[in-house]
């Protein structure tokens, strides 16, 4: 039973790392275990998330749903993917003891999540310039940007943003000449 109890504690860190103390929509979450990450199909992700608010690993507030735990994101390892056990009969959550005491020790969180603020002078002109070149809105550039970076977690801002121009077929090498 350990297995699995790490696994799901495993996926709830790894769906906060980059926003440890929000709440997420249910949309979100399905969205990006099966789209963003494909680690599953979204009915085995909206079975599974009723499934983790069932067993008392996840709380729903309203729309919004959060872990009952504190999140670790440095307990995650590199390349982890979910088991096949995570759709199994899942356990009550009882590592919630656990887990507090693991991360009381922390003094620091590390939030991954970026907002306007977050970017440099730079990299907020690179936004107005692919918004201008694409049609694109800035916000909407903003939030491709915070979905990558939660993807692929260890990436800059800005080659999130060189991606978004890539994808648009924009011309990368005035770009690279720009940063």
């Amino acid at each position: 039973m350990k297995n699995i109890t790490n696994e799901i504690i495993d996926l709830l860190n790894a769906t906060w790392i980059n926003s440890p103390n929000s709440a997420l929509s249910k949309k979100f979450i399905i969205r990006f275990w099966s789209l963003d990450t494909q680690w599953m199909d979204f009915s085995n992700a909206e079975k599974l998330i009723d499934e983790l608010i069932d067993k008392e690993w996840l709380i729903v507030n309203e729309e919004e749903i959060k872990p009952n735990f504190k999140i670790n994101s440095k307990e995650i390892s590199f390349g982890w993917r979910p088991n096949n056990i995570i759709h199994s009969e899942l356990p009550k959550n009882n590592a919630v003891e656990n887990v507090k005491a693991s991360t009381k020790q922390e003094n620091k969180e590390v939030n991954l999540s970026i907002s306007n603020e977050d970017f440099s002078r730079t990299e907020k002109r690179l936004i107005r310039y692919i918004s201008a070149k694409t049609g694109i809105l800035k916000e909407e550039i903003t939030r491709r940007a915070k979905r990558k970076k939660r993807s692929l977690s260890q990436i800059t801002n800005s080659l999130c943003l060189l991606l978004i121009a890539k994808e648009q077929g924009m011309d990368m090498e005035e770009f690279i000449e720009t940063i």
